[in-house]
């Protein structure tokens, strides 16, 4: 009799140090202690995260394939390899949820392609959580990642997004790394109109969660320090 065919497990992480019962349900942890094969961005943090949470396995016991775009593409072939041999495999995020502004998909795709079950687990993701607490249009809005760099481009960016959302009332969500969250946040004051209403998300989750929308002409009186505090924009 054939084994039975593995499945790929998606796993979320916290968004910070915090309690993990706080956003992980314990149905995740039981499932997640059955496995012994992951595929992650960093071993080093997996492993870190998967012994705080509880994991009881031995960590010689387990094997992790890394999923860095710095790094070779782990053979994929292996992974349905165990697939057939009946293990299933967990895709772990390093915060929030796997694929959600965060790779993995190609491995998700290459699962579907070879008729592996997908199981997304319940989990965090800061993009929606901003969205939910943003008082926008959750209805249709756009994810729209990290903005251009370089200053032209991310001008023209912005006013881009500022003219969808006047247009369509689509909300338009984006984000920038911590240590440059700040001069994200003046170049909005700057190149928005006063009018337009402006959230901003950062540490969401944690104990210095904090969440505040209102128009550009108001972000001008008192302007938060955002440095190095993860943070979510959207416009709306």
């Amino acid at each position: 009799m054939n084994a039975p065919s593995g499945k790929l497990i998606l796993i979320p992480t916290s968004l910070g140090n915090m309690s993990f019962e706080k956003v992980l349900p314990a149905g995740n942890k039981v499932l997640v202690n059955d496995l012994s094969y992951f595929i992650v961005e960093n071993a080093r943090s997996a492993r870190r995260f998967l012994r705080a949470w509880g994991y009881i396995r031995s960590f010689d016991e387990v094997d992790m394939y890394v999923l860095d775009k710095h790094l070779p593409r782990p053979d994929f072939n292996r992974f349905l390899e165990l697939w057939q041999e009946g293990h299933s495999i967990g895709l772990l995020s390093e915060a929030g949820c796997p694929c959600i502004a965060d790779p993995g998909s190609e491995v998700v795709a290459f699962a579907h392609l070879s008729n592996i079950a997908v199981v997304p687990l319940i989990g965090p993701s800061s993009i929606l959580l901003a969205l939910m607490g943003s008082g926008f249009n959750g209805q249709q809005f756009t994810f729209n990642g990290y903005l251009p760099i370089q200053k032209d481009e991310r001008a023209k960016k912005i006013r881009l997004l500022e003219a969808t959302v006047r247009q369509s009332g689509i909300t338009q969500i984006f984000m920038e790394t911590p240590y440059r969250n700040n001069q994200l946040l003046i170049d909005l004051i700057a190149l928005l109109n006063p009018e337009t209403r402006l959230c901003v998300a950062c540490d969401l989750t944690l104990d210095s969660e904090w969440i505040k929308t209102q128009k550009i002409s108001e972000w001008k009186n008192k302007m938060p320090d955002l440095n190095k505090r993860t943070s979510i924009f959207l416009l709306g």
